[in-house]
């Protein structure tokens, strides 16, 4: 049987680990309180949008076949948020961008075209020039009542918030309950901003660069620990956080050494692993698996360069899917025209920057400690393997 193309592998792994995943269930939450989470619900137009002929123009309103060139009376004023007028014939109302039209009239002139005083209007343009239903948006021209506006699965971005306010009939939305994501950083090397630093010793960066990629977004929740690299204490730290999380991210412990605990502790808790060591560059080693519950685990390895990759390639997109959103995060594609002549058998995950003219550009990297080249990059590309990496490629920005 003839193998799959390695991108092609990558999503089939993907979609593997994800059909065994537990999205979280819902809630029902105060409409007003719901920006930024994930609705469990199509929101659907309670009226028409408008739901009543409005004026596009600061202008007035008339019948078409009473424009001759002579004044009309105005005997009212329309203004947004007022109740519609009656248009009397061979009059005009006066009407204010977003005011009701008279159902009577068939177009609005705007202001400009007027000759005006306090009671009377002179419309200064033919007839023939203005068109029937000039600068009416008309009832229902933006949805129907009944529409689905915002569908389920859909995050509800500040834009689709407004949509929400505008549209939902009720008081109370049903959302997906927060992701609880619990991080554990493993490795006895590792210390905590702030604290004594030996030369043999690292500063714990994975922590805090996945904190700040979950942090500001209200369909999550999550915490932070670390364990040193010792299975006892390992095994009980997945079991814990298997016990209260939804997702669990692992960094470290991954690889081929004697320390490295986490398969074996994930394997003994009764998590079951989908992959291991897939073939791309930086990341390798990363695991993916899922737990009694249905939970997502993911055991990224321990390199800067290595977590950020996989956290931003395949973390992301699983958590997404746990927390109900039913479409991954679209991805851009952009040409990178500088180049190196370098490729390799793996897909290949490489440092980009982003100029303000939009073009990308390679960030040399000495490897996957190298977090001197993660500060200047805005992202990485996906080269394929055994590609160059020219071309137009799959962006994703940090």
């Amino acid at each position: 049987m003839q193998s799959l193309p390695q991108i092609d592998l990558i999503s089939a792994k993907m979609d593997q680990l994800k059909s065994h995943l537990q999205v979280v269930g819902a809630e029902q939450l105060a409409a007003i309180q719901s920006s930024g989470r994930v609705v469990a619900q199509n929101v659907q137009a309670f009226r028409d949008s408008p739901a009543t002929d409005v004026s596009a123009m600061d202008g007035y309103a008339v019948r078409l076949a009473d424009i001759d060139g002579n004044p009309l009376p105005v005997f009212a004023t329309a203004t947004a948020g007022s109740a519609p007028q009656q248009l009397a014939p061979k009059s005009a109302v006066r009407v204010f961008t977003g005011g009701p039209v008279p159902s009577q009239a068939d177009c609005v002139v705007r202001r400009e075209d007027c000759n005006e005083s306090a009671a009377q209007v002179t419309i200064q343009v033919t007839k023939e020039s203005i068109a029937l239903g000039l600068n009416i948006r008309r009832q229902g021209e933006n949805a129907r009542q009944g529409d689905t506006v915002i569908p389920r699965g859909s995050l509800l971005t500040p834009s689709r918030f407004a949509g929400t306010m505008t549209f939902l009939a009720e008081n109370t939305i049903e959302v997906f309950k927060k992701v609880r994501v619990h991080i554990i950083n493993t490795g006895d090397e590792l210390i905590e901003f702030g604290e004594r630093i030996e030369p043999w010793q690292i500063r714990d960066s994975n922590g805090p660069f996945l904190e700040s990629m979950l942090e500001n977004q209200a369909w999550l929740q999550t915490q932070r620990s670390k364990v040193s690299d010792q299975r006892a204490e390992t095994e009980r730290a997945i079991h814990d956080s298997l016990a209260q999380c939804d997702v669990l991210l692992l960094t470290g412990g991954v690889s081929m050494g004697d320390t490295d605990y986490v398969p074996d502790s994930i394997r003994s808790v009764g998590g079951q692993v989908v992959f291991h060591r897939i073939p791309i560059r930086p990341g390798r080693p990363m695991l993916g698996a899922y737990g009694p519950r249905g939970q997502l685990i993911l055991g990224l390895p321990g390199n800067p360069l290595s977590v950020a990759v996989t956290f931003r390639r395949f973390a992301l997109e699983l958590i997404r899917h746990m927390g109900g959103f039913t479409r991954p995060a679209p991805v851009p594609l952009m040409p990178l025209e500088s180049n190196d002549a370098k490729t390799i058998d793996l897909t290949w995950f490489r440092l980009v920057s982003l100029s303000q003219e939009g073009r990308l550009s390679l960030v040399t990297s000495q490897g996957s400690g190298d977090i001197a080249s993660l500060i200047q990059s805005d992202g990485f590309v996906e080269i394929p393997p055994n590609n160059q990496a020219v071309g137009t490629r799959k962006f994703y920005a940090w």
